[in-house]
């Protein structure tokens, strides 16, 4: 399975448009502020045949179509369990902890999140250098942690990406972040 992870696209669709049609994913999984264009994306992915899954972002209106936009997703999907996210009310600019303990409670092995615009790739026991940087301290997770960054409005110096996961028909699975050129 081929899933396509992308976010922050903030109304500016042309590389998300493209990033599709190349990538043609068997699903795809937007973490929020795609600013009123869900049913747009949803159809160039193939929807309803490509399943989409669409979160809320702190710049999406409240008026989103609750049958395609849902504040946070969590799903089951070959033996793991998703947890998607924008990640602003887990106040993710000041640290991991809430979110990670999120999943946690959710019962998730894969954390998917945005809002930072910055791509983020951490799974294990290790302190993150994203947690030391911000202060969280230890922290122990048991999930694995993933942010596509911006595929329109990078920040931090990264570039306009998004993130490829591949998944067998046994749940191994491998993430790859890809720069849009």
């Amino acid at each position: 399975m081929h899933i396509l992870i992308v976010s922050d696209s903030h109304g500016m669709n042309d590389s998300l448009k493209v990033t599709i049609l190349k990538e043609k994913p068997d699903m795809l999984i937007h973490l929020g502020d795609s600013e009123y264009s869900q049913a747009e994306i949803a159809s160039w992915a193939g929807s309803p045949k490509t399943p989409c899954v669409f979160v809320k972002g702190n710049c999406d209106s409240s008026s989103c179509d609750p049958s395609l936009v849902k504040d946070e997703a969590v799903f089951s999907l070959k033996g793991h369990r998703f947890y998607c996210t924008h990640g602003h009310r887990q106040r993710v600019n000041y640290g991991l902890l809430v979110l990670s303990l999120t999943a946690m409670e959710k019962n998730c092995d894969i954390c998917l999140f945005g809002h930072t615009h910055v791509p983020y790739d951490s799974y294990g026991d290790s302190v993150s250098d994203f947690d030391r940087a911000y202060g969280s301290g230890d922290v122990s997770y048991n999930v694995h942690i993933l942010n596509p960054g911006s595929i329109s409005l990078p920040r931090g110096g990264s570039k306009r990406g998004y993130m490829i996961m591949d998944m067998d028909d046994d749940g191994r699975y491998d993430v790859k972040y890809r720069v849009i050129e």
